[in-house]
């Protein structure tokens, strides 16, 4: 009997272990859809705002417009985790005592975060010169990010102006006792350096004077590894190199810096697609074919067609860099011919276009000049639009300069070009006039926000059917009105104007490097008159999301004119 006792209880003990092994596993796969935090948290944006916080637990919620992706869920054991890089985050941010708590319900993890007391710096110890890029002072909170990125303001500084061989200590010591940081930074900045020769090792189809022409340092000048990256980036950019390898050799006991450079050449021919939709043109798709290197010497072959709800075009194109003449020098060359049927609503224009440049860079300014051949086929059931044939030679000539840090998605520096067109009788054009284009551009950071502004100004010299007018209104130009639409209308269609300012002005607010919410002032001027700017102003203001993309930055504007209503844009790309 005692025996059967002893027994039974085992079992139950059995039984008891059981069950709590499949209730602590029950706990452990748990899955829950929501992930909360709370104490200590900045409600808008900061360090501790709750985008910083997912991206410090390394957790993915897909972008706004992938519907397609569903949100992350998380699991029991993935919370000692969330904690973990909670904690080394918030010592990093200089809160050595801080704790980080969680729980949880039944589909929730709610994490706490108390801060506590930050640490201080108690001494710096740095060479005077360098203590205006010190991101920290005695009796400041200590942050990890601002002993690392002043090191980098130093290493920077040095390696652009003519110091690559230095060395740096640099250490940080925390007392957790004293609850107190000791900052030390010594540098040695070794010899000055001056660039020197630079030699290529260049086995492919392009002379060496082309490749020359992209590096923007000279021997002689100092050394800055700014002007070794722009001149790499610069090879790279022509598209044809699979690789590029560029070396400063410091090992000679003079100043000097020779540049050694090895190319090869990758695959310069592709074939390119796309899809998509804007507000301006509705759905769109394309294909192009691109050889980079066409016959070598960085020659460039293009051919390739879109379509889209508005119509479609067909368009070819070569490009020379180098044409040799005897008395002008070298000129960039470029021919193309396209083919067009677009729809206008008020008219369909059916356009073939050849359009031969030529280019040269001049006094620091690129100027483009060459002859135009428009055969343009209008249809309209518009008196006003002037259906015919006609037929249009021009003579042009543009010149700019291009300072942005990116074409397409800049946050600093300028841009200005004049354009200059005139049609003539004599060349055997049906119209004869002159057009003129002025812009200007100009963009500056100040982080985390962007400001931009622009203005155009056009004029054009006689009267023109409305096909060759100036139209504003879209993405690209007034916001608050659709595409084209701004001005005088004859019925219910536009038709532009001889006259024009178009401005506008930007800010841009980055949350994070990929998002932005923006907020818009664009006025206008567009007059039937020559030579008319006193007309009335055409004004609108609105918001925008920008997206940083593969494809470059996705673009959603609501701008309202001052006289009511409202136009919603989509597109590719910075209005600047």
């Amino acid at each position: 009997m005692k025996k059967y006792l002893i027994l039974q209880k085992n079992l139950i003990s059995k039984k008891h272990l059981i069950f709590l092994f499949l209730f602590t596993c029950f706990l452990n796969g748990k899955t829950f859809k929501n992930i909360e935090f709370l104490g200590d948290v900045d409600l808008v944006t900061g360090e501790f705002d709750r985008a910083t916080l997912l991206k410090v637990c390394h957790i993915d919620y897909p972008a706004f417009y992938k519907i397609w992706k569903s949100n992350p869920s998380f699991e029991s054991e993935q919370i000692e985790d969330f904690e973990a890089n909670l904690k080394k985050y918030a010592q990093s941010m200089g809160y050595y005592r801080a704790k980080i708590t969680s729980s949880s319900d039944e589909d929730t993890i709610y994490v706490t975060i108390k801060k506590n007391r930050a640490i201080k710096v108690s001494l710096v110890e740095m060479p005077r010169e360098f203590k205006t890029f010190a991101l920290f002072e005695k009796g400041e909170r200590f942050k990890t990010t601002d002993f690392t990125e002043t090191k980098n303001k130093i290493s920077d500084y040095l390696s652009q102006h003519g110091y690559p061989t230095f060395k740096m200590n640099a250490k940080a010591y925390v007392d957790l006792d004293a609850y107190n940081v000791e900052v030390n930074i010594s540098v040695e900045k070794g010899e000055k350096r001056y660039f020197s020769t630079t030699e290529l090792n260049n086995s492919t189809k392009i002379d060496n004077t082309l490749i020359e022409e992209q590096i923007v340092y000279e021997a002689g000048e100092l050394y800055n590894v700014l002007k070794l990256e722009e001149s790499y980036e610069n090879i790279y950019q022509l598209g044809v190199f699979e690789e590029i390898k560029m070396r400063a050799d410091f090992n000679n006991t003079e100043a000097k810096a020779p540049i050694y450079i090895a190319l090869e050449e990758g695959e310069t021919k592709e074939f390119a697609s796309n899809i998509g939709y804007d507000t301006q043109d509705g759905a769109r798709g394309g294909v192009e074919y691109i050889d980079h290197n066409f016959f070598g010497n960085l020659r460039e072959f293009r051919i390739g067609a879109k379509i889209s709800q508005r119509g479609y075009e067909a368009r070819t194109s070569f490009y020379d860099p180098r044409i040799k003449t005897p008395l002008l020098g070298d000129f960039s060359f470029l021919n193309e011919i396209s083919y067009s049927n677009w729809d206008y609503d008020a008219y369909v224009e059916k356009l073939f276009v050849e359009r031969v440049t030529l280019g040269k860079k001049f006094v620091g300014l690129e100027h483009y000049f060459g002859f135009q051949m428009e055969n343009s086929q209008i249809e309209s059931g518009v008196p006003t639009f002037m259906a015919g044939n006609y037929l249009i030679n021009s003579l042009f000539y543009r010149v700019l300069i291009d300072g942005r840090d990116s074409a397409m998605d800049a946050k600093n520096g300028y841009y200005t070009s004049l354009y200059v067109e005139k049609a003539m009788k004599q060349l055997g054009s049906k119209i004869d006039y002159l057009k003129i284009l002025g812009e200007a551009r100009y963009i500056k950071e100040f982080k985390p926000m962007v400001w931009a502004g622009k203005i155009k100004v056009g004029t054009i010299s006689q009267k023109t059917p409305p096909f060759k007018h100036f139209f504003l209104g879209g993405a690209m130009s007034n916001r608050g009105y659709e595409y084209r639409d701004l001005g005088e209308h004859s019925g219910l269609y536009p038709i532009g104007g001889l006259s024009m300012i178009d401005a506008s002005l930007e800010s841009r607010y980055h949350f994070t490097p990929n998002f932005a919410v923006v907020g818009f002032v664009d006025a206008s001027k567009l007059s039937q008159e020559l030579n008319d700017f006193s007309g009335e102003w055409y004004t609108s203001y609105g918001t925008g999301l920008r997206y940083l993309s593969v494809i470059g930055p996705l673009r959603l504007d609501l701008g309202f004119p001052t006289k009511g209503g409202f136009a919603l844009h989509l597109g590719i790309g910075q209005v600047f």
